[in-house]
């Protein structure tokens, strides 16, 4: 069975022999290197056409920068082998990951396979617990996933039948967790899932990656992505009932650290719990005790007004659309607490208690004024559809043509 192996690249020149010779040098060699350049301006792309020369099992396609979603949906259709597997470009595998994870899927007969992983922070390396051979049907999988059990949200780390994939994309709107929106769905299409204990993949800690320097935008993002997978599977299995309160406990906790380890008081954060049903958690009352002195102590740091906003604010919060202006948001909110002087001018001086009484009345009036949430805007990397693409076997040099997609 040809294995796809499908690498996004942007900017990532220092890791890239390392990812790359991982991906070459497996035991298990019918397999091809599906590489998408994502606009890198560094030497990304030379590496990567080097690779193209020297190994045929290698092909390079670049394009102008248009985000990871969109850059993972080119490596999918350009794919051509039975399996798929993403490995991105500062990371990497062990020799024998193709191998072993080939022979797990075909040996128990399953439609998807998940192995462990290696967190490298530089040359120190964190391992979490494996998980052991186990093997679900999708409905168990899928509560594994939701309850943050065994299985992960991450699309790398998973050999899949690339069936699976069959009219499932990455959503290219989204600013981060895009996956989470996603690789359950692959999940839901499968009829066996299972996992093996080996640690293949070795996942990069980077500083300036998403993982390490979150904004409370993005963590609200991660709150709407579980809110998706919510909606998307309730309307999939109307019969099933999925508990996503780990899911939500979790992502306030990312909230709560995100607003103690890098929000400023003067950036006007704001904090919105999940509506948690603690009996469903295990450990409830230390778990509970452990969220509520995190928020204590970011009220500490920032004030008691990160709770503190109007009605509208609070609803777009507890459902954050996936084009959340976090900037825009804060102003309007910002907007209907605080009464604006700035237009008073010298001839004003004389009715100046009328204008201070009219301000605290529309003041009140805001307070139940519904506005809507900001409509979408285009994301200034992104590119038009008709986008240009260097074809195979290309080299640097090549007229970039528009590609119909």
């Amino acid at each position: 069975m040809l294995v796809s192996i499908l690498v996004p690249v942007y900017n990532t020149a220092p890791y890239l022999d390392r990812c790359m010779d991982s991906l070459l040098n497996q035991t298990y060699s019918n397999l091809e290197v599906v590489v998408i350049n994502d606009g890198s301006t560094d030497n990304s792309l030379e590496k990567l056409l080097a690779y193209q020369e020297k190994d045929e099992r290698v092909h390079v396609f670049s394009y102008a920068n248009s985000g990871i979603s969109k850059t993972r949906n080119r490596a999918l259709r350009k794919a051509n082998g039975d399996l798929i597997l993403f490995v991105d470009s500062d990371d990497y595998i062990e020799p024998d990951m193709v191998e072993v994870m080939v022979n797990a899927l075909k040996e128990r007969d399953l439609d998807l396979v998940q192995c462990n992983f290696v967190m490298d922070f530089g040359p120190v390396p964190f391992f979490r617990r494996p998980t052991g051979n186990k093997t679900f049907t999708n409905l168990e999988a899928l509560h594994a996933l939701v309850g943050e059990k065994y299985l992960n949200n991450y699309p790398w780390g998973k050999l899949y039948k690339k069936e699976l994939f069959d009219g499932i994309t990455f959503p290219e709107n989204m600013k981060g967790f895009e996956d989470t929106c996603t690789i359950f769905k692959t999940i839901a299409n499968a009829n066996r899932v299972g996992t093996i204990p080996e640690r293949f993949y070795h996942y990069e800690q980077r500083m300036g990656s998403l993982t390490n320097c979150m904004s409370l935008a993005t963590v609200y993002g991660m709150r709407r992505a579980y809110q998706y997978q919510e909606e998307y599977l309730k309307k999939r299995f109307p019969n099933e009932k999925f508990s996503f309160d780990q899911a939500q406990y979790n992502t306030d906790m990312v909230l709560i650290y995100t607003l103690i380890v890098f929000s400023r008081r003067k950036d006007d954060p704001k904090f919105v719990g999940a509506n948690i049903d603690w009996s469903k958690l295990n450990f409830s009352p230390v778990m509970k005790a452990a969220y509520e002195a995190w928020l204590k102590l970011a009220e500490l740091k920032l004030g008691d007004s990160i709770v503190d906003m109007d009605e509208n604010t609070r609803q777009i919060l507890e459902n954050p659309p996936a084009d959340l202006d976090w900037n825009k948001l804060i102003d309007e909110a910002a907007r209907k607490i605080k009464p604006d002087f700035e237009k008073i001018t010298p001839e004003d001086v004389a009715q100046i208690h009328g204008l201070a009484s009219a301000a605290e009345s529309r003041l009140h009036s805001f307070d139940g004024q519904q506005t809507e949430p900001e409509k979408s805007q285009p994301d200034k990397n992104q590119t038009a559809q008709n986008e240009p693409d260097t074809l195979e076997k290309t080299d640097l040099q090549t007229v970039i043509e528009p590609e119909n997609e």
